[in-house]
């Protein structure tokens, strides 16, 4: 094992540093993948429709289609009558003699449609031409005439286009609707559905390796051994790893030993686009991961991050792969995981929302202990009428574990002597997706 002296800290902003790394993050592969293996994936091309939605004239409702004007001046004490022609169902089959002869019938029929008659039709099923307005069966009263043949009596005017849905309503053909970059949910699943798109292409997942780093940590499952912990950190940002789209390698804890640390950290990097190690990024005598990092070629981004908790946060390049150091302080893992993690990440899926969104509220309760850098709380996060609210967690000290539950958010208290007052203004990002 070599000596490696370690050049003096480049600090950098949290924005900074975000920026940095995302210049080291590949622009990913696409693949096509199937309708429903694609939820949570990323667009890889924008989707244009390749025909009008609704592709035809359809009944909105169940009920009858008539001719406007047939229907003006209706009223109880003058209802209209209207002798009802046929019926039309929605996806009707026929075979292909009756439907030919049945066609030319209808063409025929609506080619010249009956002022006084009415067409029975059903929900989604299309109106003949001529008809341009759909009465709802709740709104007529079926009658029969002398011979026994079924006619409809209704008792208002039916105004033109009620309840249908005109061809191209909702969409036109050629309109760009969805676009590369968005991660696809269930909205998006059902746009694509209704253009019978079997296969969407969308980016690769990136694959992320996550390095656990301490003498101290055990894996769940086994039985710990005096003064030892177990390692939540690795399966915490594992976890949030795969909400945010990516495959991940989650090693088990290695031990602080250089020589360790650069044989995994080699081994993860010809696996993985990106690497995270958590632990041993400190100034103790035996942090060796940035000196690790610099040993297999790393070419340091920043070794420092003006935030609290976090500070020691580090990053590297490494070829065209991307190092990201995390503190193994409970804390100061979450924090750096939601502001210099999770925006890498997302850009490494293909989004294009990957930049962190702040919004503004109100602390609940003061924040008395000052820091000489910005400094990210745990909050909980919730609307009173048009105000956010910003409810500091209790017992969120650097170390504690249990303040993960109850977070939606971290708040931004700026750097200084005086904390935060209770009724202050500051900035917020929320934990969710």
């Amino acid at each position: 094992m070599s000596t490696i002296t370690v050049p003096d800290s480049l600090t950098a902003a949290v924005s900074i540093a975000v920026m940095k790394m995302v210049k080291v993050v590949q622009a990913p592969l696409s693949e096509a993948v199937s309708l429903e293996a694609s939820l949570s994936r990323v667009l890889a091309a924008d989707f244009q429709s390749p025909f009008s939605l609704p592709p035809f004239r359809r009944a909105a409702m169940d009920g009858y289609a008539v001719v406007s004007n047939a229907t003006l001046g209706a009223s109880r004490e003058h209802p209209v009558r209207l002798k009802v022609s046929h019926e039309i169902r929605a996806g009707q089959l026929q075979d292909a003699t009756e439907e030919k002869e049945e066609k030319e019938e209808k063409e025929e029929k609506e080619a010249t449609p009956q002022l006084m008659e009415a067409v029975r039709i059903f929900t989604g099923a299309p109106v003949p031409a001529g008809y341009d307005a759909i009465v709802m069966q709740e709104a007529a009263v079926v009658r029969n005439d002398l011979l026994g043949l079924p006619s409809i009596q209704i008792d208002r005017t039916s105004h033109k286009g009620q309840h249908i849905a005109e061809k191209g309503e909702d969409v036109p053909q050629g309109l760009n609707i969805l676009f590369r970059g968005t991660a696809i949910k269930a909205k998006e699943i059902a746009v694509l559905a209704s253009f019978g798109q079997s296969k969407v292409h969308v980016y690769k997942k990136p694959k992320v390796a996550v390095i656990p780093v301490g003498d101290e940590l055990a894996v769940p499952g086994c039985e710990l051994r005096p003064s030892q912990i177990f390692d939540a950190n690795s399966f915490m940002v594992g976890a949030r790893l795969r909400e945010l789209g990516s495959e991940v390698q989650r090693y088990n804890p290695i031990a602080d030993c250089q020589e360790t640390i650069e044989t995994t950290l080699s081994d993860a990097l010809h696996l993985a686009d990106i690497v995270v190690t958590i632990g041993g990024v400190s100034v103790g005598e035996y942090d060796f991961v940035k000196q690790a990092s610099i040993a297999i070629g790393g070419e340091p981004l920043f070794t420092k991050v003006l935030m609290r908790p976090g500070t020691p946060a580090s990053a590297y390049r490494i070829g065209n792969k991307l190092l990201l150091c995390l503190s193994g302080n409970p804390s100061a893992c979450f924090t750096g995981t939601e502001l210099l993690l999770r925006p890498i990440v997302m850009k490494a899926t293909g989004r294009n929302d990957y930049r962190s969104e702040w919004l503004e509220g109100k602390l609940t309760d003061p924040i008395d202990k000052p820091s000489p850098y910005p400094r990210y709380i745990r909050a909980f996060v919730y609307r009173n009428g048009k105000e956010w609210m910003i409810e500091p967690l209790r017992n969120d000290k650097s170390g504690n574990v249990a303040a993960f539950a109850r977070a939606n958010a971290l708040a931004l208290i700026q750097a200084g002597g005086s904390g935060a007052d209770a009724g202050q203004e500051v900035r917020w990002v929320s934990l969710m997706l």
